[in-house]
Order: structure tokens, then sequence, then C-alpha cells
């Protein structure tokens, strides 16, 4: 049959890999293959950033539903009423293919969760572009919303506990991105403020870079200093220093953070923070959880890069969402509060950390 779809998937599948599906009739779609499938095998309620409630209209154009994140803007899915051709909104300019039909859209958001789960055998990005390659060759790389998901969510398999510290983060992992511009401190350098072991044995084995994006590390081989001291030479020089606040001793001071901000690590907890004096009043801000995630965010903005260049993808609209998607699985800390120091760097496209 020339219109039928090219994957052939049951609702039992779909039951299977999803949980919770959502099956509506909409006698709006001429597709009758498509209009059977939504009816009876249906789609996921939720997978690889896609909101799904099938219904409505835009733009002569059958809603599907909606991706992004709760950090992001959403864009909608759309279908083809008459071909069963599944279209993705994008930021800027008219809509893109995103599927053939919706049984390679089902299969490919299945691909995707199985990924951000973890189950099922590891496949790497080449074995599923490859297959998005056997299964829906029209389909521009360069605009694809599965091309760029695909090559972006592999990442996640390297979200490895690590010991003490939330993230397992090496020196040969980073050193693939930064080629060893990453580098460990002196034990001289490290100040008795810092009592939280694995935190110490961090910045020993792997250390920071000395500067990426709006960071800048203290890289001049001179002892750290703690948030009171580095005040206290401050207050000695200028008037208008604000008095530090009440646990700054505990404080090590590891850079800066943009303008008028100190980068900073509780040597207590390991938990990574922001002192920020441009405001009306002094601030302190959290980071991140550790100096894992730390690192592990560079690490990602960094590959992420590398991951656009590897496979020719052009960075589609769903970049955002995965990133964001991504980091704030392993170190929701960051992201707890909205507009966070993280979501206004990389969703700011000022700040060089976006697509």
């Amino acid at each position: 049959m020339a219109d039928a779809l090219r994957i052939p998937l049951t609702r039992a599948q779909v039951e299977e890999w999803f949980g919770d599906v959502v099956r509506r009739d909409l006698p709006e779609i001429a597709h009758a293959p498509t209009r059977r499938f939504l009816a009876e095998v249906g789609l996921p309620r939720e997978a690889a950033l896609i909101r799904f409630e099938p219904g409505g209209t835009r733009d002569h154009l059958i809603v599907l539903g909606t991706y992004g994140s709760p950090h992001t803007p959403s864009y909608a899915v759309l279908l083809e009423g008459t071909t069963g051709r599944v279209f993705a909104e994008q930021c800027f300019g008219d809509p893109k293919p995103m599927s053939m039909d919706v049984s390679t859209l089902v299969r490919n958001a299945g691909l995707v969760e199985a990924i951000r789960a973890g189950r099922g055998p590891v496949r790497t990005g080449e074995e599923l572009i490859d297959l998005l390659g056997e299964t829906e060759p029209e389909l521009d790389p360069r605009h694809s919303f599965w091309h760029t998901s695909f090559a972006l969510w592999q990442l996640r398999r390297a979200a490895v506990p690590g010991e003490g510290l939330a993230v397992r983060i090496t020196p040969a992992m980073l050193d693939l991105v930064y080629e060893n511009e990453f580098s460990g401190y002196d034990e001289r350098q490290l100040p008795a403020a810092i009592t939280h072991e694995p935190t110490r044995r961090f910045l020993l084995d792997v250390g920071l870079i000395d500067a990426w994006a709006y960071l800048d590390m203290r890289s001049d081989d001179k002892p750290l200093v703690t948030l009171a001291e580095l005040i206290a030479e401050r207050r000695a020089d200028w008037d208008d220093e604000p008095e530090p606040p009440a646990d700054a001793e505990h404080l090590v001071v590891l850079g800066y953070v943009s303008e008028d901000g100190d980068l900073l690590v509780d040597g207590r907890t390991g938990v990574v923070r922001r002192w920020y004096t441009g405001g009306d009043e002094p601030t302190m801000d959290t980071l991140n959880t550790d100096l894992s995630t730390l690192a592990f965010t560079m690490w990602v903005i960094g590959r992420m890069r590398r991951q656009g260049e590897r496979f020719g993808i052009g960075i589609h609209d769903v970049w955002e969402p995965i990133v964001v998607d991504l980091l704030s699985s392993v170190d929701p800390l960051a992201w707890a509060e909205p507009g966070g120091y993280w979501e206004y760097m990389i969703l700011d496209g000022v700040n060089g950390l976006g697509p």
C-alpha cells in the first residue's frame, strides 16, 4: 500500500515502551493510516521532551503536541493531515520536517527515551543516525529534530555518579574537549578551610580550567584564599566594599564570575557558589552542587558543539531543551530557582554558551 506507515508498530509495543499512551480519533485527518494509528495505537503522553496532546490546528496543520522544557520556550509538533508528514515548529522560519509519518515519530521518541533512561542495548550516535538514514532519508541533518537529539542525548551516558561527588569526572574525559586546559592544584595552594575531602581530591587530581566563558580562575600559582581574607584585602583599599557574609571563612575563592562576582567553593560541603556585589545589595547564589557538576556542565557544552561538527548536523531548536534537561537532571540544585545563573548563561545567546 503506497501510503502505509513505514514502521509496523502495535498498541502493545507502544504501551510497553511508554506506559501512558494517548489515543484520539481525529476526523479532520484525511490520511487514513495516520488516523487509524492515532486512534488505535496512539502516541506517548510525553517522550523525548515532547508533550503529545493531539487536536486543534495551526496554519492549516494539525497540532500533535509541543516540545520544550520548563526553562525554555515551547514549539508545536504539527501534522499534515493529507500526507501524514510531521513537522517541527521553529523559533525562526517555517516548520521543518520532523518525521515522515507518525510511526517513525513514535519509534524515534522511543529510542530517545531508552537513551535517557539507560534501557536496552547501548547504541552509538553513528548507529542511530544511520538508522535515520535508512528509514527517513528525506530528513535534512541541518534542520532535523532527531539528528540533533540522537547526537546529543548520547552524552547522558557520561553522567555516572562519582565517589563523594555528584558525577565521575576524569582528566582524560575533559581532555577530549579541552585538550589539557584543565590542571590540578598543588597541595600547598589549598587552604585548611577545604575540609570536604572529595572536593580537595578533585582540585588536586582534576583541577579547573584557567578561563571558560565568563569564569576566570585564580591561576597565578598562589595559595587560594578564603572570601573573608579576600574581602579584608579589598576593604583595606576600597571604602565601598561590602561586609563579608557570616560564613566567609569557610568559602574558598576559586576565581571570578563575570563582573563583580567571586567563584567560591564551600570548604565544608563542596557546594559551588557566587558572591555577587554588582547589585544594590550583595547576594550569595548557588551555582552547582559541587565541582564535578561544574566541570560536567563545561564538558557537556563543549561536547555538544563537537557532536554537531562530528555528525555534520545543524543545531536545531531542540538543543536548548536537551541541554537544560540533561544538566538539570544531573545537578537539580543548579536549576532549582527560575532565572538561575546557568539558565541565564545557557539560554541567553549573548553569553556564547548557546548553540
